[in-house]
């Protein structure tokens, strides 16, 4: 595995390591509180909601954004 060299400021690190786990490498925990920033592709959350749910979500949002559009003055 190849490896880089980082510089980061002694705030950084500091702020790191207060994050690491016991036994956790930098490696490790760099990658444990970024995976959620990861971008997932739309197949992952397919089936997650169920059809009548993803309905009255979407015309919730269409009436927000109608209604927030209706109060911006041209």
């Amino acid at each position: 595995m190849a490896h880089k060299t980082l510089t980061i400021s002694e705030e950084a690190y500091e702020m790191l390591a207060e994050l690491k786990k016991e036994g956790e490498s930098f490696t490790e925990l760099i990658k444990r509180i970024t995976a959620p920033l990861q971008k997932k592709k739309l197949s992952e959350f397919a089936g997650m909601i169920k059809d009548e749910e993803f309905r009255k979500a979407a015309l919730e949002v269409r009436h927000l954004k109608s209604t927030r559009l209706n109060k911006v003055k041209l």
